[in-house]
Parts: structure tokens; C-alpha cells; sequence
């Protein structure tokens, strides 16, 4: 089963669209083709970004991430440190320099993203797109 790291963008749009190809990535992760992790950093950001617009559907997102079958990963020390040495080296934003040290620490190969910040990453994590992550599930 391939493991892909989730940035927090499409967390959000895998747990408020109804509609392909979230759903068919949904499936693929409940079905267990594949294991879908995401950083406790996501928390926060979803928090902020989906609080400032709506409480409630920030609210609502929140408890569908937390009971789904995406794994969040806790920001160990190690996985701090990484970030910090992605922060320092490529000038990643801090909350994406946690999100992809949080896959390079558990060994993940690939960050489904559509933000440019990770491009630089490539040989450490992968940012692939929908298209590519539901390649995976198969």
C-alpha cells in the first residue's frame, strides 16, 4: 500500500467535496489502497484558514478529519528539527516546512499538493497532484 502525505488543502477538499476526484481519493483511503497521513500542523491551519470564513463548516471539518481515516502525525522533536533544516536550507514557510518533514521523517515519497512551496523538495518528497495520487491507489 503506498503511503502519501496530505497537505492541508486537499484535506479540506477530500472532507467538503462530494463530488470525483475527492471522493474516488476518499474511498481509496477508507478501502485502504492507500494510507493517507497529515500533520497535526493541519489542525492549525484549517483552523484559521476555514474559522476566518465560517465557524461552523470549521467546526464541522475539524470532527470529519479527526474521526477519518487519515493518520495525523504529532510533531515529534525529530520531525521539528527536520523542519527546521528544510526552513533554513530551501526558505519553506515554517507550517509547510513541518507538513513535509512530517512525511520525509516517516518516509513518505510522495506530498499530494498543488502549492509550489514544496516543488523545491522534490528529492526528499514528491508533490504529485489528484490525478497522480489516485494513480497510486491502483
Amino acid at each position: 500500500m503506498n503511503t502519501i502525505l496530505i497537505d492541508t488543502m486537499y484535506i479540506e477538499a477530500l472532507l467538503s467535496k462530494d463530488e470525483p476526484p475527492y471522493t474516488d481519493f476518499a474511498d481509496a483511503i477508507d478501502n485502504r489502497k492507500i494510507l493517507g497521513i497529515s500533520s497535526t500542523v493541519s489542525l492549525t491551519e484549517l483552523i484559521k484558514n476555514l474559522g476566518m470564513k465560517d465557524a461552523n463548516r470549521m467546526q464541522t471539518t475539524i470532527m470529519q478529519l479527526k474521526s477519518s481515516e487519515i493518520i495525523l502525525v504529532n510533531v515529534t522533536q525529530k520531525i521539528a528539527a527536520q523542519a527546521g533544516e528544510l526552513r533554513l536550507r530551501y526558505d519553506i514557510p515554517t507550517v509547510d516546512s513541518l507538513i513535509a518533514a512530517t512525511g520525509i521523517v516517516e518516509n513518505v515519497g510522495h506530498i499530494l499538493t498543488d502549492d509550489d512551496h514544496f516543488d523545491p523538495l522534490v528529492n526528499l518528497i514528491k508533490p504529485i497532484d489528484m490525478k497522480k495520487a489516485l494513480k497510486l491507489a491502483r
